[in-house]
C-alpha cells in the first residue's frame, strides 16, 4: 500500500504544523509527516506554510514575533521537529524558498540519515541545490493542478529528482501513467476523499499519499 503522510501533521484537535500535530501523526501510526520550511528575519528555520502571517512576510518577522501572531504551538523550529521525528517517522521537508537550502540541509543532515527524509519543492532551482549538498538525498518535484505538461520532461531532467509529487487533480490528466512510463514513483497530494483513497490503495504507481485526514486514510488502507 502507499505510504500515509500526514499533511502538516495530524491536525484538527492540534494546530497544523505544530509539535502536537506531528506527535499525533506518530501516535496514529502514519508513515510520514509533511512540513513546510521558511526562514525568519533572525535566521531561524521554522515550520510555517504561508509566506505571510497577519499581513507580514515571515522573512521580515523574528521567531518571537511570528509566535505572537500564530496559535500556541505553531511555528516550531526545524530542529525541534526533526528531533521529534528521528527514528520514529519519515519527514517530507518542503523547502518553500531558494535562499536557505544550505542551512536547511545542514540542520537536517545533523539529525536524520538520508533514508529518513525526502525533500520536496515547487521550485526547480531548489532541488539541484539539495543534491549538491547531500547527493544521496531523495528529492521530489511538487506539481500543481495547473501543470504545463509539455515542460515536464525538461524540468525532470534539470532537477534530477527521484520522484514526482503531483496534486491529486492531475490523476485525471494521466500523471500516474506518465510517471510510471519514466520509472518515477508518485507522491500524491492532498488526498482526503475516501473513494479516491480506496482507488489509490492498490495502485502500484502511487508510492505515497499526503493527506489532511491521516486517521481516515489509515482506516481505508487497512480496512479497520
Amino acid at each position: 500500500m502507499p505510504l500515509v503522510v500526514a499533511h502538516r501533521g495530524a491536525w484538527g484537535a492540534a494546530p497544523q504544523n505544530s509539535l502536537e500535530a506531528f506527535e499525533r501523526a506518530v501516535a496514529l501510526g502514519c508513515d510520514g509527516i509533511e512540513i513546510d520550511v521558511r526562514r525568519t528575519a533572525d535566521g531561524r528555520m521554522v515550520i510555517v506554510h504561508d509566506a505571510r502571517v497577519a499581513g507580514r512576510p515571515v522573512s521580515r518577522l523574528t521567531h518571537r514575533q511570528l509566535h505572537e501572531r500564530m496559535k500556541p504551538g505553531q511555528a516550531p523550529r526545524l530542529e525541534e521537529v526533526l528531533e521529534l521525528a528521528a527514528g520514529r517517522i519519515t519527514v517530507d521537508v518542503e523547502l518553500k524558498e531558494d535562499d536557505h537550502v544550505a542551512q536547511a540541509m545542514a540542520i537536517i543532515g545533523a539529525r536524520l540519515d538520508p533514508g529518513q527524509y525526502v525533500i520536496t519543492s515547487f521550485r526547480d532551482d531548489v532541488l539541484p541545490q539539495v543534491k549538491r549538498h547531500v547527493p544521496e538525498a531523495r528529492t521530489g518535484l511538487l506539481l500543481g493542478p495547473r501543470l504545463r505538461r509539455r515542460e515536464l520532461d525538461r524540468r525532470i531532467r534539470q532537477t534530477a529528482v527521484d520522484f514526482v509529487a503531483p496534486h491529486a487533480a492531475l490523476r485525471r490528466r494521466r500523471i500516474l501513467a506518465w510517471a510510471a512510463e519514466r520509472g518515477m514513483p508518485a507522491w500524491l497530494w492532498t488526498v482526503n476523499d475516501p473513494t479516491v483513497l480506496r482507488a489509490l490503495r492498490d495502485d502500484p504507481r502511487v508510492a505515497a499519499v499526503i493527506t489532511d485526514e491521516p486517521g481516515r486514510t489509515l482506516s481505508v488502507f487497512t480496512g479497520h
